[in-house]
């Protein structure tokens, strides 16, 4: 499952981030990396994901959630 498919309340682990050098050292600035538990407080849509992610809230694209992978 990735972080765009987990719906509003759900939390999840940080599984694996898809994607180039660039993203992951975006996400990684984030907070979003392997390990960190998240939980989204706005998505399951086609729409913008809200992310809590170490105490902070981050806005994350759709097309950029959709390349981390939740366990």
């Amino acid at each position: 499952m990735t972080l765009a498919m987990l719906e509003s309340g759900k939390r999840g682990v940080v599984a694996r981030v898809h994607g180039g050098s660039h993203r992951r050292e975006h996400l990684l600035n984030l907070g979003i990396v392997p390990g960190v538990p998240v939980r989204v407080v706005r998505g399951g849509g086609a729409g913008p994901v809200v992310v809590e992610v170490l105490g902070g809230r981050v806005i994350l694209g759709n097309g950029i959630a959709c390349a981390v992978d939740i366990a």
